[in-house]
Order: C-alpha cells, then sequence, then structure tokens
C-alpha cells in the first residue's frame, strides 16, 4: 500500500516535467524535455511568438532553463518579467537569431528591445544576434535589455549576465540608433529616483557595427562587470552614464574611432565614456584594467576614455591600471584618457604606443559650460610605460589640478602642468623647455584649452544622446 502511494506521488510530480507544448498553452514547436524548454523554429519565418510562450511558461511555471535547438531563428520584440534561468543557444556559430527590420515600436515608450528582461534574474547564453533597422521610425532600441518593472517602477532589482553571445549590426549609418546590451531603469519609469538595482555581467561576447555596445545605469551600489570581450566599429562602446554602481572593465579588446561617428560632432568616437549629470547618485566606481584599446585612425581626435562630471560634484573613484593603449598617427588632437572635474584617479601600469593629441588630460571644468568647475586632486600617474610613445605631450595637468603626482621611470613622458601645483618628479624637459625630448614643438597651452573645450561639448553630446535611450 505505502509502494503504491509512492508510485502515485512520483507520477504526479513528474508530470510537469513531460508535459506537451500543448499543456503549455504553446505551438508544437515549443515542447518540454525533462526540466529545459525546447524552442525550435517555426515553418513560417517568425519565431516570435513561440520565443515569447516559450520563456512565459518559464517565469510562470518556474523552468531555469530554455533552449533553441535550431540552427536559426527570426523575431520581433520579446519581453519578460521576472524571468530567473538560461535562455540559451548551442554555440555562437550554431545558433543565429535575427531581428527583424520594423518590429519594435519604439515610438511608443512600450517595446525597445528585441529581448527585454525585466527584473528577475536572466542569463542569455552561447548565440548570435543580428540586427539592422529594429525600429522603422529612426528611434533609438536596444538589442538585449535588463530593465525595472514597468508595471510597478519600485521593484527594480535584476540580475542580467550575457555570456559568449555576438552582437552583429548593419553599422553606425544605420536608420536606428541601436544599442547592443541595457542596463537601465524601464522607459516610462523615472531613472533617477527609481534606478535600476542589482547587478550585469557581460562576458567572453562579441559586439560589432552598432550604434553603442554596452550601456548601464545602476544605482545603490550595484555590480557592473565587462570582461573579456571583443568591440569593433562602434560608435561608443562601453558607457557608463549617472550611475551609482562599482564597474570593472577587464580583459577587453576594445576599437574605437575606426567608423565614421557621426554623433561625435566630428570628434571621432570614444571607447569607455562614463559621466554624470545633476540627477546623478553622489558616488561611483570605475575600474579599467588589462584591456587593449586600439584607435583606428578615422579623425584626428578620438578619446580611449573619457570621464566627467556635469552639474554635480560625484565622488567617482577610478583606477586605470595595465592597459595598452595603441593610439594612431592620424590622432593629433584626441586623447588616451581625458578627465573633468574628477578627483582621486589612479593611473598606473599602463602601456601608451604610438600617437596621441595628449595620453593623459586631468582637468577642471568650464562651469559656463555646465561643468562643476570643482578643484581636482588626489590623482597618482605612476610605474607607467611611455618609451613608445610618439604623442606631443604624454601628459597633460590642467585648469585647476592640484596635488597631482607623476612618478619617476615612467620612460620620461613629455608632462604639461599648466599650474604649477602638481608634483612632477620625472618628465622630458622642464616646463619652460619649447621643444620635446622627440624634436616635436609642444602644443601651447591656448591650443590645449581650445582641445579640451572640444571635449567638454562631446561628453554633453554624448550624455544628452544616451538620455533618448
Amino acid at each position: 500500500m505505502k509502494f503504491t502511494l509512492l508510485l502515485a506521488c512520483i507520477s504526479v510530480i513528474a508530470v510537469p516535467l513531460f508535459a506537451t507544448g500543448q499543456e503549455l498553452s504553446c505551438s508544437s514547436a515549443v515542447t518540454l524535455n525533462g526540466g529545459t524548454i525546447e524552442v525550435a523554429a517555426d515553418a513560417s519565418g517568425d519565431d516570435t511568438e513561440n520565443l515569447q510562450c516559450a520563456l512565459n511558461s518559464a517565469a510562470e511555471g518556474g523552468f531555469r532553463d530554455v533552449l533553441l535547438t535550431s540552427s536559426s531563428y527570426s523575431i520581433g520584440a520579446v519581453s519578460t518579467r521576472g524571468f530567473v534561468g538560461d535562455l540559451r543557444g548551442v554555440s555562437k556559430g550554431a545558433t543565429l537569431l535575427a531581428v527583424r527590420n520594423g518590429s519594435l515600436a519604439c515610438a511608443d515608450n512600450n517595446i525597445t528591445a528585441a529581448m527585454e528582461f525585466q527584473v528577475g534574474n536572466a542569463s542569455i547564453r552561447n548565440m548570435s544576434i543580428s540586427v539592422d533597422s529594429p525600429c522603422s521610425d529612426g528611434n533609438p532600441a536596444s538589442v538585449i535589455a535588463f530593465y525595472s518593472n514597468q508595471a510597478d517602477c519600485d521593484a527594480r532589482t535584476v540580475f542580467g549576465n550575457v555570456d559568449r553571445v555576438v552582437i552583429s549590426g548593419s553599422g553606425i549609418q544605420g536608420s536606428d540608433t541601436v544599442f547592443g546590451i541595457t542596463a537601465s531603469a524601464s522607459p516610462g519609469c523615472d531613472g533617477s529616483a527609481q534606478k535600476l538595482l542589482g547587478t550585469l555581467k557581460v562576458n567572453r561576447s562579441e559586439i560589432n557595427n552598432l550604434d553603442y555596445g554596452v550601456q548601464t545605469s545602476i544605482g545603490g551600489g550595484g555590480q557592473v562587470d565587462i570582461n573579456y570581450n571583443t568591440f569593433e566599429k562602434v560608435g561608443l562602446p562601453i558607457s557608463v552614464l549617472n550611475a551609482n554602481q562599482s564597474t570593472t572593465v577587464l580583459a577587453n579588446k576594445i576599437s574605437f574611432n575606426d567608423v565614421d561617428y557621426s554623433a561625435a560632432s566630428g570628434l571621432g568616437t570614444v571607447g569607455i565614456y562614463v559621466a554624470s549629470d545633476a540627477s546623478s547618485p553622489a558616488k561611483n566606481a570605475t575600474a579599467i584594467s588589462n584591456n587593449t584599446l586600439t584607435d583606428g585612425g578615422y579623425t584626428e581626435s578620438a578619446i580611449a576614455i573619457l570621464v566627467g562630471q556635469l552639474g554635480k560634484l560625484v565622488d567617482h573613484k577610478m583606477t586605470v591600471s595595465s592597459n595598452t593603449f595603441r593610439g594612431s598617427s592620424n590622432n593629433t588632437i584626441g586623447r588616451g584618457i581625458a578627465a573633468l572635474d574628477t578627483n582621486d584617479g589612479i593611473v598606473t601600469g599602463n602601456r601608451f604606443v604610438s600617437q596621441a593629441g595628449a595620453w593623459i588630460d586631468i582637468s577642471s571644468g568650464n562651469i559656463s559650460e555646465g561643468f562643476v568647475g570643482s578643484n581636482v586632486s588626489g590623482w597618482a600617474i605612476v610605474a607607467n610605460d611611455f618609451d613608445a610613445s610618439t604623442a606631443n605631450t604624454d601628459i597633460v595637468l590642467g585648469e585647476g589640478t592640484a596635488g597631482a603626482i607623476v612618478g619617476r621611470t615612467q620612460g620620461y613622458p613629455e608632462v604639461e602642468d599648466q599650474t604649477g601645483n602638481n608634483d612632477v618628479l620625472e618628465s622630458a624637459a622642464g616646463p619652460s623647455a619649447a621643444y620635446s625630448k622627440r624634436g616635436r614643438m609642444r602644443l601651447p597651452s591656448t591650443e590645449l584649452e581650445a582641445v579640451f573645450k572640444k571635449l567638454r561639448s562631446n561628453l554633453a553630446h554624448f550624455t544628452s544622446m544616451a538620455d533618448s535611450q
């Protein structure tokens, strides 16, 4: 008798694991295999409904694995709330998911992503995604977006993961502005008071031919890890806006200034952009380590890392360490690292190769242009390698700087200390010398100020562009 009851209990428990697609209220293309919901490509050529049904069933039924079993799919917009688990293909080379043109209703401020995950704990893995003009109305859209709950903006914790995914666009001159991966408050929610909480990890993925790569705006001390990825022909590969998050950018290959990015107002592209305005949280932290940042040389004024603050002083802890900056002979007025109104930065163990207008430029912002205009202190530029630099000026310590330390044994960098209030322990020549050790005329301070005014304009421009998303 006890044995019979035990068998009955086991059979009841096992029923969900062997349910059919019809019992999931999906088409026959959606089936269960053990605890995995499998989605096969639909003969109609449109897989949106099947993928949406699979994600809904997983979120509602507690299934943690959705597998794309076919080689190629075509989708419009799919959105799920509270999904916990994996959406995965077989591999980057074996699973292709194409986003159909004109399939997103971007203008209604409702669906702005091809694959949208509101709250929950979602991982997208092992696939390639192609996108061209998903909106057809010129509005911005994301390929993968992690959002707060649009129906309840105070429910705003999400744990997002993108692992071994290729996202390929049609180039930055397309009709739509396309973001690869976004993590922010849901459209319609207050991005300042109801900022997204949680984490985002982007790992071993490839992003190419898009306007924007990865953009995040997370509050509450959230964690963002962007590790071991490749970015090519992206207008702005990585951007962090108005965040209170601990961001680690580790061991990526980041190409910038390798496309004609018109949104950059003629200043060339930026590799990594960290910015805040008056609505930003009061703290932020960024660590950029072991990356290779390569200037494609399309314009004369690209910036590998651009950091700045508009309208509000933010306690931004910043470390740039052990990276390789590869410049271009075409870049004569750009920067490797440009930081405005930012204190307490550490630049150490980096290698600077070839040409840039200047490799490191630290300065106070101009109040009349909306910047904080604060004094800048607490910077340490130590143990870097400038031996392979051919820049006119390696380090600019600009307006408002004081107490910055330029350490010894760095290959005698060309240092321009515009205030005389910094501790320059090693320099190729004294501040009054007209020529550098490389036999090139130094840029006069008036020209450097003109360059930095352009950088300030670029900073404000990128902030307004990204806010439109």
